[in-house]
């Protein structure tokens, strides 16, 4: 029986099931992508690498936030402003560990982290610490119409109009709806969403009373808040991490779960999830939330227009591991990264593939091809293939090092991802070389997984895939 090519789709979005032959697929540091007027609409494309623009010493990164168009940013117990050419310049002492929590009026910066809060002037460039009993131990601090909000456990707190370091105690609400904690206040759209522990009232500045607040009857989300430091928002819609272990996102007081089964389920396997961070930004005009899970050494990240099916993930090298951004920040008309530990500065950087020249693996593993997915006729039959050739973007190769003649590497496997067959290396193209990506491979199966692998630092966008396959019999 000769030999037919039929078409497949080879990208998709990160979807482990707990079962692995069900499906296990998994993208890498390549973010999906649909092209309204391209030949293949959805398609996977390399994640920027970063490139150094400066360094302090050596730190945790607890933070980055800009004020007036601003960036600053806290690094072990140091606050920095930063210039737009990257020059730190040291502003005061944040005390604790714990990352930083941050609001400002655009003169006044004030900074929440293990119950201490901070006060920076930028018109004095001082740097002090808020004693008002009201407002110490808080545990996170934001800001509407003139008016700072800091949360504690059972207790909301606003300060008094125009100033954030004082406030008087009768301006305070408690719980209130439920008997759960409150966790932190965020305000989104000129909307405080009170996060407690199981759930969420909704509350607006009404300006009449003490405090000047009342809840919105009806808007009350039944889903509270599993870290604290999760919670990101963009233009269209608040994102966070929910005590069930699933990521929602909401507008209007509206919510709905944003993660899909197989990403909850991961989520739920994790022995430590309180220490998770958010952060949104936007890259090459798309929406993204990032939620990084350092104690599990994973970050997931969701292209928003993409809804469930835009989670991917991102890795800090060749090995499987949290991303090192302790910090995303869009200032300067520039995305920056500040690195968890080490003091970088660094900007996103779509002509690098690689981060500050370290080894950045990109992989993806496809979903199962069977004979179902590959022709219905062909449904619960063996097939055998002889040649798949991947479709995407050729002689991307280096002038010189490594690169130079780029290389995909191809494995196989016919137990759902359990188990991994020979690699293979498919060239991709020196510079300007645009030619066929091809594997050979005489196999039989029943399911295959195929996994796409590399770390030279060249261009990875991926399109689609033909394959080459007959009926096996039995």
């Amino acid at each position: 029986m000769p030999y037919e090519t039929v078409p497949i789709n080879i990208t998709g979005p990160s979807y482990q099931d707990r079962s692995k032959p069900l499906s296990y697929q998994r993208t890498l540091d390549l973010y999906p992508e649909i092209v309204e007027q391209g030949k293949d609409q959805f398609v996977l494309k390399s994640f920027p690498g970063q490139a150094l623009i400066s360094t302090v010493t050596a730190g945790d990164d607890r933070g980055s936030y800009q004020m007036l168009e601003i960036a600053y940013r806290v690094v072990g117990n140091t606050l920095y402003e930063v210039s737009n050419l990257g020059v730190h310049t040291n502003r005061g002492t944040i005390p604790g560990t714990e990352r930083c929590i941050f609001a400002d009026d655009g003169i006044n910066l004030f900074i929440v982290a293990n119950g201490i809060v901070t006060q920076y002037d930028s018109s004095t460039t001082t740097v002090s610490t808020v004693t008002d009993s009201n407002i110490s131990g808080a545990q996170s601090v934001d800001y509407i119409n003139n008016i700072f909000i800091y949360t504690k456990p059972t207790l909301t707190v606003f300060s008094n109009v125009g100033d954030g370091s004082a406030a008087n105690g009768l301006n305070a609400v408690g719980s209130e709806l439920n008997p759960d904690d409150t966790v932190r206040d965020y305000v989104f759209d000129q909307t405080i969403y009170r996060f407690g522990t199981r759930s969420c009232p909704n509350w607006w500045n009404s300006g009449i009373g003490n405090p000047p607040v009342a809840r919105i009857e009806g808007q009350t989300i039944n889903v509270g808040l599993a870290a604290k430091h999760s919670i990101a928002h963009n233009r269209q819609f608040i994102y966070w991490l929910g005590h069930d272990l699933q990521v929602y996102r909401a507008r209007s007081g509206q919510e709905i779960p944003i993660s899909d089964t197989a990403m909850a389920a991961q989520i739920q396997s994790y022995d430590r999830v309180d220490d998770a961070f958010g952060y949104t930004f936007t890259l090459d005009s798309k929406e993204m939330y990032l939620l990084s899970f350092p104690s599990e050494g994973k970050t997931w990240c969701l292209v928003e227009d993409l809804d469930d099916k835009g989670w991917f993930e991102l890795s800090g090298g060749i090995k499987d591991s949290v991303y090192n951004a302790g910090s995303i920040l869009n200032v300067y008309k520039r995305l920056y990264v500040g690195h968890k530990s080490n003091g970088k500065w660094l900007k996103l950087d779509f002509d690098r593939y690689d981060l500050d020249g370290q080894a950045w693996r990109r992989r993806r593993i496809l979903g199962t091809i069977n004979g179902e997915t590959l022709n219905s006729r062909f449904k619960g039959k063996r097939v055998q293939m002889k040649r798949m050739e991947f479709i995407l973007e050729s002689g991307t190769g280096l002038v010189s090092g490594q690169g130079d003649n780029p290389r995909i590497m191809v494995e196989a496997s016919y137990d759902g991802g359990h188990t991994w067959g020979p690699k293979s290396w498919v060239r991709i193209g020196r510079q300007g070389q645009f030619i066929r990506a091809e594997w050979w491979n005489l196999q039989k199966f029943y399911n295959m997984v195929v996994r796409l692998t590399t770390s030279d630092p060249v261009a990875l966008n991926i399109y689609s895939a033909a394959i080459d396959l007959r009926l096996a019999g039995r």
